[in-house]
C-alpha cells in the first residue's frame, strides 16, 4: 500500500512544479494538499492496546427468555436478571459478584421466585415478584456453606441447598412471614428455633423433590477469556483518521496504482 502516497507525492511534485512554471497559485495549494495527504499515512501509528469495553455474556439461562448476564472482566463483574417477554433487566449484583461453579437446577415457575447464589455465597439473592427487585436470604443458626455446596435446586417456590456432608438445607414452604428468605437445616435445627411454630415451616418436605422436564442450564457458564470492544482513544482514532486518509487516496488521485494492483493480484 505504500505505492498509493509514493503516487500521491508523484502527483504533488507535478503540480508544484507546473506551479512554479505557469506561475500558477491554485497549482502549488494543490500541490501542498496533496503532499500533506500522502505523508499521513507514513506518520507513526499508535500500536498500544486500546483498552477495552467489560464483556456482557450470558452466564446462566432459565428458558428461551429468562437469563442471567455478566457484565465485567475475567468472569467478575455485575450480574443482571432479564426477561426478555416482560422486559425486566435488573441489576441483581452491582461488582465483584463471581460465577458460582455447583450444580444449580432452577424450576421455578417463570420468574415467581427466584433464588441466585452469590460466588461462596454468605448469602443469596431473592426476587418474589418476577425479578423486578431482588433482596437477602440468610443461612439459618449457622456459617455460611459456600465453599461446601454441591448442588441447588429451586422447584415450587422453594430452595433446596445440598451440602458435600450430605446435608440438604431449605428455605420456608411459599407463603407466610419472610418465606424463601430463611436457609435453615429443616432437619437438625429448626426444631430448636422459634420457626418451627411458623405456618410456612410446617410439613417440609424430607428429600428434594423431583424436577420434571426441565429445560433451562444445570450449571453456570463463563468465558474468562471474552473481551468487551475496544475502547476509543486518541491512539485508536489517529489510526483511523490514516486509514481513511489511505482510502480516500486510493479512491481517488491514486485510482490508476489501485486499479493496477487489483489487476496483478
Amino acid at each position: 500500500m505504500w505505492l498509493i502516497p509514493l503516487w500521491t507525492l508523484g502527483l504533488a511534485l507535478a503540480c508544484f512544479m507546473f506551479g512554479q512554471w505557469m506561475g500558477k497559485k491554485p497549482a502549488r495549494l494543490v500541490a501542498a494538499g496533496l503532499a500533506v495527504s500522502a505523508l499521513i499515512p507514513w506518520l507513526p501509528s499508535s500500536h498500544a492496546e486500546p483498552p477495552r469495553k467489560p464483556s456482557t455474556q450470558v452466564i446462566y439461562r432459565f428458558d428461551d427468555h429468562r437469563y442471567l448476564t455478566m457484565i465485567g472482566y475475567g468472569c467478575e463483574g455485575a450480574i443482571h436478571y432479564v426477561d426478555e417477554e416482560r422486559d425486566i433487566n435488573t441489576p441483581m449484583i452491582d461488582q465483584f459478584a463471581r460465577v458460582f461453579l455447583p450444580k444449580i437446577i432452577h424450576a421455578d415457575n417463570d420468574g415467581d421466585f427466584i433464588f441466585i447464589p452469590y460466588h461462596e455465597p454468605s448469602a443469596f439473592r431473592v426476587s418474589k415478584d418476577h425479578g423486578k427487585t431482588f433482596q437477602d436470604a440468610r443461612w439459618v443458626g449457622t456459617r455460611p456453606y459456600g465453599r461446601e455446596i454441591k448442588a441447588i435446586t429451586v422447584v415450587n417456590q422453594q430452595a433446596f441447598i445440598e451440602v458435600k456432608d450430605g446435608r440438604v438445607f431449605m428455605t420456608s414452604k411459599p407463603f407466610g412471614k419472610r418465606w424463601g428468605l430463611d436457609v435453615i437445616d429443616a432437619k437438625n435445627y429448626l426444631p430448636q428455633t422459634t420457626l418451627a411454630e411458623w405456618p410456612n415451616f410446617q410439613n417440609l418436605p424430607t428429600t428434594i423433590p423431583e424436577v420434571k422436564d426441565y429445560k433451562g442450564w444445570t450449571q453456570m457458564r463463563c468465558d474468562p477469556d471474552l473481551e468487551g470492544e475496544p475502547k476509543q482513544t486518541s491512539g485508536t482514532r489517529w489510526n483511523a483518521f490514516q486509514l481513511a486518509v489511505l482510502d480516500w487516496l486510493g479512491r481517488t488521485v491514486a485510482r490508476p496504482i489501485t486499479w493496477l494492483v487489483h489487476v496483478m493480484a
